[in-house]
């Protein structure tokens, strides 16, 4: 058998030297756009994060901040006497507060707990916790 003429070995060569810089250039593109999902992923993860403690923050604001009212509704105690329960939980007990909680939080959940009976499935919802 006789071979190819130059100019018809040059062509395929060529072709197939395109289709595996074009089959590069997909892999190339479809990595870029998993990464640029992933990233985006994480950045909404993060801003739900952020999100979260703030309407946290808010809702333990109302309640032991605000006003006396709030907290006795909630907490049946007032304010003066909630702060005074948690120092005292926390120099007689050796209470503390955690990374993710901090010590108002802990003892709020708490007397939420007893003073409305409920479990901790619902707490959570009205604390926005996990």
């Amino acid at each position: 058998m006789a071979r190819l003429p130059l100019s018809t070995r040059t062509r395929r060569r060529n072709m197939a030297l395109r289709n595996m810089m074009t089959s590069i250039i997909v892999i190339y593109y479809y990595m870029w756009s998993l990464l640029a999902m992933a990233y985006k992923r994480r950045c909404l993860k993060i801003e739900q994060r952020i999100k979260n403690i703030e309407q946290r923050n808010v809702r333990l604001s109302n309640l032991i901040r605000n006003s006396d009212a709030a907290c006795i509704s909630h907490l049946r105690m007032n304010r003066r006497t909630f702060y005074t329960l948690c120092e005292m939980l926390s120099d007689v007990g050796g209470l503390k507060a955690t990374r993710n909680m901090s010590l108002e939080e802990i003892v709020a959940q708490f007397l939420y707990t007893l003073s409305h009976h409920l479990k901790n499935s619902t707490i959570k919802e009205f604390f926005f916790r996990s």
